[in-house]
């Protein structure tokens, strides 16, 4: 197993080598240096980026582990890391003798590479989810704010713009008015074009739907669902469209139909989350996006014998699968992430109240973790 990462402060990333390892695979890691990751003690073999990595470069690292390590597995950590892969597998830089072997395990790692780039760009994944029956908030796509203002006109505010490409919410405006929805678009717009693929400064635009926001972490293999469970955000940081520091993991089974109609109409395979917003109104869910890499909380699941990880080892090994495939109607568990709620807010209830996840057998990860107070 090769996880590759661009990202040096991913939360998520941290805490999956060790279910990783747990479930039977030996890790390996291709990172930035000094990532927060790599203080993890459940990964056997690091490997480190140049400093400040082109994508061919960070192509030619990820060549030279491969070969290294000869992993059956590449999983994504954060989101330029997915497009990357995507990049490899679909349209190859010139010149890259094993172009072909990194593709085949690139398609084997994370299922058919015909529907990686509509599964992930905002733009493009709504339609897509549409056709395969899957309820999205009514949307737009948007190269001038005159369209924007003219939706909002029809739907009303607030409205929501995305870039096609963001991370923790960094690419996501929710306007209350004509003021905010101008300045918005301006300031995406130049954020889309600076994208690393030379994309379009295309933006999407959407209804804004009341309620609360819950991801799907799930294990897929082949276009099939192995494992999954809800999670409510019930604290973000930062506010409304970070990730969240406090959840509630649950049973949902119309968020789970939606991650299987999904994984097969996409032929997922891999570690992933869906993101959904649970309109307030009417209890019905709406898919916001697709998370094709890790996500904070993704290792919770093998405290609570769902766990992704275990499921991913049987399926890769052709063995049958011993953890359950989710929680069970009416189960909860509540989680208090560390160090993500201790850093929203030191004094926080939720600490007090609620056992919180420490990963008390890494001690160099806590004391990095810790660190991260110094970085605020």
């Amino acid at each position: 197993m090769l996880l590759v990462a661009t990202a040096t402060r991913w939360l998520g990333t941290a805490r999956m080598p060790r279910p990783l390892s747990q479930a039977g695979f030996e890790v390996s890691m291709l990172t930035p240096k000094n990532s927060l990751a790599e203080k993890s003690c459940f990964i056997a073999k690091i490997g480190h980026l140049p400093d400040n990595a082109t994508p061919i470069q960070w192509v030619h690292a990820f060549a030279a582990m491969v070969k290294a390590t000869a992993p059956r597995l590449v999983i994504p950590c954060d989101d330029n890391s997915f497009r990357l892969l995507q990049m490899l597998a679909v349209s190859p830089p010139e010149g890259l003798r094993p172009a072909v072997q990194l593709a085949e395990l690139i398609r084997h790692s994370l299922g058919d590479p015909t529907w990686y780039r509509v599964s992930v760009e905002k733009t493009l994944l709504p339609p897509a989810a549409e056709a395969l029956g899957v309820r999205v908030p009514c949307y737009t796509v948007a190269s001038d704010v005159a369209t924007t203002q003219a939706f909002a006109a029809v739907h009303g505010y607030p409205v929501v713009l995305k870039c096609n490409h963001s991370s923790a919410g960094s690419g996501v405006r929710i306007c209350a008015n004509h003021a905010e929805l101008t300045a918005a678009f301006a300031a995406l717009q130049q954020l889309n074009a600076a994208d690393f693929e030379g994309l379009s400064a295309h933006l999407l635009v959407q209804a804004h739907i009341p309620g609360r926001i819950k991801n799907y972490a799930m294990s897929t293999w082949k276009g099939a669902v192995l494992t999954g469970y809800a999670a409510e955000k019930l604290e973000i940081n930062p506010p409304t469209t970070g990730p969240s520091t406090v959840t509630r993991y649950h049973y949902a089974a119309d968020i789970r139909q939606m991650a299987v109609t999904l994984a097969a109409g996409f032929g997922m395979t891999g570690l992933l989350a869906l993101e959904c917003v649970v309109d307030e109104r009417t209890g019905d869910p709406y898919l916001l996006e697709i998370n094709r890499r890790l996500v904070p909380g993704g290792h919770r699941g093998s405290t609570f014998d769902v766990d992704h990880c275990a499921a991913l080892y049987s399926a890769l090994h052709g063995t049958a699968q011993t953890t359950r495939t989710d929680l069970d109607p009416g189960e909860e568990h509540l989680s208090v992430h560390f160090p993500q709620e201790w850093l929203r807010d030191p004094n926080s209830a939720w600490l007090r109240k609620y056992p919180v996840d420490v990963p008390w057998d890494e001690p160099e990860l806590i004391e990095a973790m810790l660190a991260m107070r110094n970085e605020q």
